[in-house]
This record gives structure tokens, sequence and C-alpha cells, in this order.
């Protein structure tokens, strides 16, 4: 079986899955984290593996969409559970796998509507911010948007006692670099992961006729929903919210 993010947006039908995937070991499950397999996501993670920023201790992440104006993700926020749990549910997984599964202790959320205050009806925002303090001493923060003007802009920026590391700090769409009257520019990426996307697949195919590892657990995907949820009470209630 092949689940797309988030496994649920409830944690009881999270533990229902894995209660039922227990059941049936013989079967391969695999959830939707297709950053896991983009390739420069993959080079950061095998050089924090390497040692090549020595001890990691801050990650800031980002989900910023292109602004919508026929409003689709206003008509579907209503059952998409908020946008932290739609959006930044993908910084999450990328966050934890980057650190090393570490366990949450504290999430602190704030958002704002900036265009679309069609969202006010279900209490959603259209950009916000969260911070996520981890075991160890970890941070991590996240920003999450649905109205950016230049395009679809996905950053990580992982940081060590011995350097940091930047992936997508530049969205652009290629090599092509515009200069005129306008100053020096580069167009941005349409979208963004269609290989990884691809990589994505052929692991889950390999899982199915080789049995190779995924890399990806069910309770992965319960936690990044979990973490997702206190984003969204900590939103909520305007306080944090501890683990």
């Amino acid at each position: 079986m092949f689940c797309e993010k988030p496994l649920s947006l409830d944690l009881a039908q999270c533990d229902r899955v894995i209660e039922e995937s227990v059941r049936f070991p013989d079967l391969q499950v695999m959830i939707g984290f297709v950053r896991r397999f983009d390739a420069s996501y993959r080079d950061a993670f095998n050089k924090i593996q390497q040692g090549t920023i020595g001890r990691l201790f801050m990650v800031r992440s980002q989900t910023v969409d292109k602004n919508d104006p026929d409003g689709f993700f206003v008509r579907f926020a209503p059952t998409s559970g908020g946008l932290f749990l739609d959006c930044s549910v993908h910084d999450i997984d990328l966050v934890r796998w980057m650190l090393g599964n570490p366990r949450v202790t504290r999430v602190f959320a704030s958002g704002t509507i900036a265009i679309h205050e069609g969202l006010a009806e279900c209490g959603d925002i259209d950009n916000g911010v969260s911070i996520c303090e981890f075991e160890g001493d970890r941070l991590a923060v996240f920003q999450a948007s649905r109205t950016s003007a230049h395009g679809h802009d996905m950053q990580t920026e992982v940081v060590g006692t011995n350097g940091a590391l930047s992936v997508g700090h530049n969205p652009q769409g290629n090599r092509v670099e515009i200069y005129d009257a306008g100053g020096v520019r580069n167009e941005c990426v349409p979208t963004f992961f269609e290989q990884a996307f691809l990589n994505e697949a052929e692991v889950f195919v390999a899982s199915l006729t080789e049995g190779s590892a995924t890399g990806l657990t069910l309770d992965d995907a319960r936690e990044a929903t979990r973490i997702g949820i206190a984003m969204r009470e900590s939103l909520a209630k305007g306080q944090a919210v501890n683990f």
C-alpha cells in the first residue's frame, strides 16, 4: 500500500493503521514523504551522516507555495487539516530524518492571513511559522505559505558545529541569468521534485519485488502528524504545546 502524506489527520486513525500493519507483516506500506528521495536532500543527508558539518543543532525548513488566485486551497482548507498539516508535514518529516528522529519536547506556532480572508471561516491561515524543540537541545524552525508571488520556494538550511548546508536557497528554473534594465535575475522553478517522485515510486516498487527497505515507517508518519496537530493547537491557543 502506498499512502500519500499525511498518513492521517487524526492520531487515533494513525494508530489503527499501525495496528493493521502488524496483522499483515508480509505486506509493504510506504508513506509519500517525497523529499527524502530528492537527490539534493539525499546528498545533504549523506553529508550530515558523514559528519561534514559537525554536530547538528538547528534546521530551518520551508514550504512556500505560489499564490493561487483561483482559491482552490481555500475551498480545500476545511478538510485539509490546516496549513501546518497540509504543508509543513513535509518539513517535519524531513527535519526529523536529518536530525536522526529525535523526540519532540515542545512546539509553538503562529500565523496570519495575508491575502485569503476566506480562510478565517474555518480557522485556517495562509502564512505560518513554528518552532519545535527536540531532545538534545536541537531546534527546528518551519515556515509555511500559500501566497508566494515569485513561485514555489522550498528551502532547507541545516546548521552544525562545523558549518551549514543549504538546499534550494535559490529556486532557479535553470542556469540562465537574465540581464536587463530591471537588473540581473533568473526564472524560478515552476514546480519541484519531478525526479524525486520517480525515485520514490522506484523505491516503492523495489520494496514489493525485492523486499528492500524504504527507509520510511508508519511510526515516522504518525510522529509527523502528531507534531503537525500540535502546531495547529498552538496556533489556536496562542501558547506552546509541551510533550
